[in-house]
């Protein structure tokens, strides 16, 4: 009858608080309301209206391949967005109401992509919305008929107010990792500095280490908006790199040697696993890790290059950087020299000291 709740709508309602609660998962939830639909595929994803980019947080029934095309292209070109930027939250809506389905089909967006996944249509609501960005729920179909996919359309409405429960839950309950006092004096305690950046290089926290090192100009700094500041323009591309919403979050971390005033400072980049409606919520989190090099750490070694009277002082530092793990390329960018210098260096080092590979100048050094 009419006004009658979808018959999907309990067990989809019960899925949400047990994916909450960890009962079952988020992508369970998508699972089942794909079978609200032909031919469906579920999704639950961000967009920014104002960059114009926006991610597949999670999706059933859709590729990787697919999901990685739509991140990095066609998530611009959306032609539904616009609409779906100022609609309001909570209200479900099929797709003629953000678009004419006959403008749409002149789209690379539905030529090129809706149509290569089998879909024709789709449903649509925005659970949250917050400083341009959106976070939405969506299904496309291989229905185009508008009164078939309404009664979808409506379960979404009915299904909004409880995903929005959820999400704020999270919100309250989440324990941030750059709160974590034990994690940060746990670096404190081995000399290592870090420092944890949200969106647009914004400083959440860093430990006592980090503040010291900062402070001593280590090629890092922080500025007037407290934002980190980065001279160096490798660190800088990893860092804006791996800010991307749609980066995955498994990506590896990637490690730079920075020159400083004093040697200098290798910086290691993490991207902090997070789940997608925390990602939402705050972006994402990178951690900086700053651990100082270009000095040996074992007294012992110090103390066989200080005794040792064939060697230079230029060579004296390669011997000690490479003693202390750092490749050729490195040792000559924390002393700043040429890697032609520190190449003749080191076979300078080898001749004197009788070795023929870094591996036994190690051993050599070791007393």
């Amino acid at each position: 009858m009419p006004g009658a709740p979808h018959p999907r709508l309990e067990a989809l309602t019960d899925l949400i608080y047990a994916a909450l609660f960890g009962e079952t998962t988020w992508q369970a939830f998508l699972d089942v309301l794909n079978e609200t639909m032909p031919d469906a595929k579920s999704t639950l994803f961000f967009h920014d209206s104002v960059t114009r980019t926006g991610g597949l947080s999670l999706a059933s029934g859709i590729q990787d391949a697919e999901v990685d095309a739509y991140n990095r292209y066609y998530a611009r070109i959306n032609p539904w967005m616009p609409k779906a930027a100022v609609r309001p939250v909570g209200l479900g809506v099929i797709a003629e109401q953000m678009l004419p389905r006959c403008d749409l089909l002149k789209t690379e967006f539905y030529n090129d992509f809706i149509r290569n996944i089998g879909c024709e249509s789709s449903v649509g609501v925005t659970i949250m919305r917050e400083n341009g960005r959106s976070f939405n729920l969506s299904t496309l179909t291989s229905s185009a008929d508008p009164e078939r996919n309404r009664a979808n359309a409506d379960l979404l409405s009915d299904l909004a107010p409880h995903l929005k429960r959820a999400f704020d839950f999270v919100r309250r309950d989440r324990r941030d990792c750059q709160n974590d006092e034990n994690g940060l004096a746990l670096f404190d305690a081995i000399g290592v500095g870090i420092v944890y950046l949200g969106e647009d290089r914004q400083i959440r926290s860093f430990n006592t280490a980090a503040e010291r090192m900062l402070a001593e100009g280590v090629g890092i700094g922080i500025g007037l908006s407290g934002r980190i500041v980065i001279g160096d323009t490798t660190l800088s591309a990893q860092l804006d790199m791996l800010s991307h919403h749609h980066m995955p979050a498994s990506t590896l971390p990637s490690s730079t040697l920075v020159k400083a005033k004093d040697g200098s400072v290798r910086c290691t980049l993490v991207r902090l696993q997070s789940d997608f409606i925390t990602a939402f919520l705050e972006g994402p989190t990178i951690a900086l890790i700053i651990e100082r090099s270009g000095t040996a750490q074992r007294a012992d070694i110090n103390e066989v290059l200080a005794r040792n009277k064939q060697l230079t002082a230029a060579e004296m530092r390669i011997a000690s950087a490479i003693a202390d793990g750092l490749s050729l390329r490195e040792a000559a960018t924390t002393h700043d020299v040429s890697y032609e210098t520190a190449r003749s260096h080191l076979k300078s080092i080898y001749s004197k000291l009788g070795v023929n590979s870094q591996v036994a100048l190690v051993r050599r050094l070791m007393p």
